[in-house]
């Protein structure tokens, strides 16, 4: 007897040893130069910085596994393991994903530049806030909605609607009504836009820092709904943004580029008061192309560029006259908005150290 429970507790001990994870086998910014729109390659100048790359490669998570347990004297059957998803199901996913893009594309499009002509204008000529006051307020909502991680399209909107309003209100503003104004927009922006919008005790408290009170912000919204006749419905410049580069196909090669420059342009009072939304897109596009062409040699901004002109519709000569304005306004960012640095700080890469300019 005493020989039989000898041999049990010696099996034991070797299942043990067998399982046990222990002893198991264990597996181990550059400065490019930018040549002229609509000008010769060779004449060139020093135009970007890049903090990173225009791509990012997003490292594959680590998956932690439960050691299995301890088996006595009978072998437990090994666990069922998930299939991955197969390339035929990715390929099939894709190719519906396209089909989207290539059935719905253009008439989004087309619904896009049929929008177009509601771009707010003269949002400031009947008030006495200044177009620097203005860029400060578009300065402070990319770091007020980037801080609360709203998305791109919350700050395009939140612009709009600040222009939109002003553009179209009787009632004349002066400096001290554009804190109002910009945290009541950058609130309906969020209700409009996002899953989980910011509540309005947090506006109230971490916002506008109890400066201004809920009833004033609650007020507020009305009287811009009621001035704008209850319309939100539009586009922004990311919207036309977008679509282009579904259609083109050349989203992760332009997208956070032309992202930048969308932003950068709406801090421009007089840029954004004589273009349309559509061709402020265009322009970044085309600028962001030329970018990118003196980083990825197989981009041809001789082929994207006509591509671009051709599907947003415009005319070739406004569209070369609005990308050299807007790369303009990058070079001289920096001297005209000395002391507003949010875009910088919450870009993955700056526009800086332009050297030459040429008209």
């Amino acid at each position: 007897m005493k020989d039989m429970s000898k041999k049990i507790f010696e099996k034991e001990n070797q299942a043990e040893v067998s399982n046990n994870p222990r002893h198991q086998n264990k597996s181990l910014t550059q400065l490019v130069s930018l040549s002229l729109i609509g000008g010769n390659r060779k004449n060139e100048y020093k135009s970007i910085e890049l903090k990173n790359n225009y791509t990012s490669i997003s490292s594959r998570p680590l998956v932690f596994c439960k050691p299995e347990p301890k088996l006595k004297t009978q072998t437990a059957p090994s666990p069922q393991k998930l299939s991955p998803v197969k390339p035929k199901q990715v390929e099939t996913q894709s190719n519906e994903l396209c089909k989207l893009i290539n059935n719905y594309s253009e008439p989004i499009l087309d619904y896009y530049l049929d929008l177009n002509s509601q771009t707010p204008k003269n949002c400031l000529s009947n008030h006495t806030v200044s177009a620097n006051l203005r860029a400060k307020m578009v300065d402070w909502m990319v770091e007020v909605l980037t801080s609360y991680k709203c998305k791109d399209q919350t700050f395009f909107l939140a612009v709009k609607l600040m222009d939109s309003y002003l553009s179209k209100t009787q009632q004349k503003h002066i400096p001290q009504d554009l804190h109002l104004v910009g945290v009541t927009t950058m609130f309906m922006a969020c209700k409009f836009e996002e899953i989980y919008p910011v509540k309005l005790q947090v506006v109230h408290e971490k916002i506008a820092h109890k400066k201004l009170t809920k009833d004033e912000i609650k007020e507020k919204e009305t009287n811009i709904l009621t001035t704008l006749d209850f319309s939100l419905v539009g586009i922004t410049v990311l919207d036309v943004i977008t679509i282009v580069l579904s259609i083109l196909n050349m989203n992760q090669q332009l997208y956070q580029i032309t992202l930048y420059l969308a932003k950068l342009a709406l801090y421009d009072y007089e840029f954004v008061n004589n273009h349309t939304y559509v061709q402020i897109a265009c322009a970044a596009l085309i600028v962001s192309t030329k970018i990118v062409e003196q980083i990825d040699q197989s981009l041809s901004s001789e082929v994207v560029i006509p591509l671009i002109v051709s599907t947003l519709k415009i005319e070739n000569s406004d569209a070369m006259e609005a990308a050299n304005k807007l790369l303009n306004v990058a070079k001289g960012f920096d001297k005209q908005y000395p002391n507003l640095e949010n875009l910088k700080k919450f870009s993955k890469f700056q526009l800086s150290d332009i050297l030459k300019t040429q008209p």
